[in-house]
């Protein structure tokens, strides 16, 4: 070897041990950069064809699950309904409530985040902080204070009944001069209405005068007592003066008259009030009347009544002596405020209203007879309570839910007890929620529909990818975890609880007989006709009360007797309460038929329906679904559970 080849490798060898250690540095660096990437390569999630499982704790965070239970073996595409996102298979389909097509899950929902689902331990639903923001989550505080709530009601500007005064005549005679000769007028107290010519009334005057002139013209120190004489004088003015009271003159009028040297030819009957006419008889200016006659009627109206019409629900929050605010359209200013002087006892039968009267001060003369008016009374809450906007409460129907935001895009369900609604959308939380929580008020229904996709892929993944997701299952986030049930059949668990027996046999005649008075209410309520009248159930009882006789077994009467109950409960009732109370019906018939079973022929066309949507089930002829519970609505929701005979599992999802 030459001596320059030898220094020619000397050199490569210092330049390899000079950027030796730069590429082992760089190395470091690099896999200490991406050691998560790296390590997400190479262990994947579970669901994305690991055998580990992510749970969830308590605190929200994510644990390996060993056992691998609920992780999908191999990576499966799931198959979802938008409608109703509980629905969950692992192929393409129809939705079996909605009938629309199915549509795929995305990767990360079908196995992922199951940690923060409603099946989490705390119940909590997780979301992405940016899910939630896209989603347009917003929150309120709840707070404690005094629920203002006004009862409105339309109502009609009366005139008082109390403040009505009827001029009636004691004696007969001619008016000879009318001044209050027009309905409506208004009137003063002391004011003539007319002038009266009455033979009675003057012959009284004359009396009258007579008697005052004969005590005047006693001269003292005559023969007799002159107390005597004085005393008697007296007595015969009193007696005079008492006639006059007793004809209708007033004590003024009375005094007058006595003062003159003759009886007037006529005497003025003044107003006894401040007023206006509210009513008038055919008498005009030289009308003959008589006594007893109803000449005038005047009514003083510085207060009117607003008589409103209040709906029975809201009779409870009105009270006597309750103030009130009275606006009335035609007259400018501010309400007017009154005071409750009155409740009717009665509620009318067409309008379901009750009349309740205010008074209020008519000074000015403005509110007059006929006027339109509104009625406010104040309902609200004397002591504080909680409150919540109330688009922040999900009405399931039969339960109230709220999202409470735990923060960092948890959210709680809770279940809620709302009292009385106030203005400005605020309602009453009685339980469920403290004072300075932060509740959803906008987005909680998606939030709702997150946890229930979450819960029913949970659900679905924890029994195997290769059964049937039941789409009724899936229960309220927050509610206790029930039992979950992977055949359509299952969801008869949702409807009315009905016996199940074991021991009870009978002729099936007799079972036949109560199958077909049961198609004979289940089928008008399954056609589309509207106003469909209320369903008569005498039929039906007969036949139970006849099966009940002949049934044996220990849980035959059981069975017999339930079905009574519920067929009872129909009686008397509106169409719209027998469809749900059929649902008992129906739970009962169906658990006969299963103990008690018909002939070959009587159940060969014989089939169990479901209606998710009613929670229920239902026995038809057929398979044309015919739904009892919404057929006005919704005649084909639900669908075959099985055929009567079959037992569960065996019909399958037709």
């Amino acid at each position: 070897m030459s001596t320059e080849t030898t220094v020619r490798a000397r050199g490569g060898r210092s330049v390899l041990f000079v950027f030796l250690p730069v590429i082992a540095v760089g190395g470091i660096y690099v896999g200490m950069r991406w050691h998560t990437t790296i390590e997400r390569w190479l262990v994947p999630r579970a669901g994305n064809g690991s055998s580990l499982d992510v749970t969830g704790t308590h605190d929200g965070t994510s644990a390996p699950n060993p056992s691998g239970r609920g992780a999908v073996q191999g990576a499966k595409q799931l198959w979802t309904c938008g409608m109703h996102p509980q629905v969950i298979q692992d192929r393409p389909g129809e939705c079996p409530i909605c009938h629309m097509k199915l549509t795929p899950l995305a990767g990360g929902d079908a196995a992922g985040d199951t940690h923060g689902g409603a099946g989490a331990s705390s119940g909590a639903v997780s979301i992405d902080p940016t899910v939630v923001q896209n989603m347009g989550v917003r929150t309120v505080l709840a707070t404690r204070g005094t629920l203002a709530r006004r009862v409105r009601a339309m109502a009609t500007i009366a005139e008082p009944e109390s403040a009505r005064t009827d001029i009636n005549l004691r004696v007969s005679g001619w008016i000879q001069e009318l001044y209050a000769d027009t309905d409506g007028m208004a009137v003063r107290k002391g004011e003539p209405l007319f002038d009266l010519h009455s033979p009675d009334l003057r012959q009284a005057t004359e009396e009258l005068i007579a008697a005052r002139r004969a005590l005047g013209s006693i001269a003292p120190g005559l023969p007799g007592d002159p107390d005597a004489s004085d005393s008697a004088g007296a007595s015969l003015v009193a007696a005079a003066e008492a006639r006059l009271h007793a004809l209708g003159l007033s004590p003024e009028q009375v005094s007058q008259l006595g003062a003159m040297n003759h009886a007037p030819a006529t005497v003025s009957i003044v107003s006894p009030v401040d007023g206006v006419v509210a009513g008038k008889t055919d008498v005009y200016t030289g009308s003959s009347v008589m006594a007893g006659q109803l000449v005038l009627r005047l009514a003083d109206r510085s207060i009117m009544w607003a008589e409103a019409r209040v709906p029975e629900g809201s009779l409870r929050h009105i009270k006597l002596g309750q103030r009130a605010g009275v606006r009335v359209d035609a007259v400018d200013g501010e309400p007017i405020l009154g005071e409750v002087v009155f409740i009717h006892p009665n509620l009318d039968d067409m309008t379901r209203t009750a009349l309740v009267r205010v008074s209020v001060p008519n000074p000015a003369g403005l509110l007059r007879v006929g006027m339109f008016a509104r009625a406010e009374f104040d309902a609200g809450s004397g002591e504080p309570v909680v409150i919540l906007p109330r688009e922040a409460i999900i009405d399931t129907g039969e339960s109230r839910i709220v999202f409470v935001s735990r923060g960092k895009g948890r959210f709680e369900p809770r279940r809620v007890e709302i009292g009385a609604s106030g203005d400005g959308g605020l309602i009453e939380v009685l339980s469920g929620v403290a004072p300075g929580e932060a509740v959803v008020s906008s987005g909680q229904f998606l939030i709702d529909s997150e946890s229930r996709l979450r819960e029913a892929i949970a659900k679905f993944l924890s029994h195997g990818a290769d059964a049937p997701m039941n789409p009724l299952t899936p229960a309220m986030p927050g509610a206790p975890e029930a039992p979950v049930s992977l055949s359509p059949e299952s969801s008869s668990a949702t409807a009315p609880a009905a016996p199940t027996a074991r021991d009870a046999k009978a002729p099936a005649e007799l079972v036949e007989k109560v199958v077909a008075e049961y198609l004979a209410i289940a089928e008008p309520f399954g056609k589309e006709l509207p106003n469909t009248p209320p369903a008569a159930t005498d039929s039906l009882l007969s036949a139970i009360d006849a099966l009940a006789v002949k049934a044996e077994g220990k849980d035959a009467a059981r069975l017999t007797n339930t079905a009574r109950e519920a067929t009872l409960a129909m009686r008397s009732q509106s169409t719209e309460k027998q469809r749900e109370l059929f649902k008992a019906v129906s739970a009962a018939v169906i658990a006969i038929v299963d103990a008690m079973p018909p002939s070959d022929a009587g159940r060969a066309d014989l089939f169990v329906a479901n209606c998710p949507m009613a929670k229920a089930d239902w026995l038809q002829r057929g398979e044309d679904l015919g739904n009892p519970f919404y057929s006005e609505d919704m005649t084909e929701c639900g669908y075959i559970v099985r055929r009567v005979g079959e037992k569960p599992g065996e019909g399958g999802n037709r």
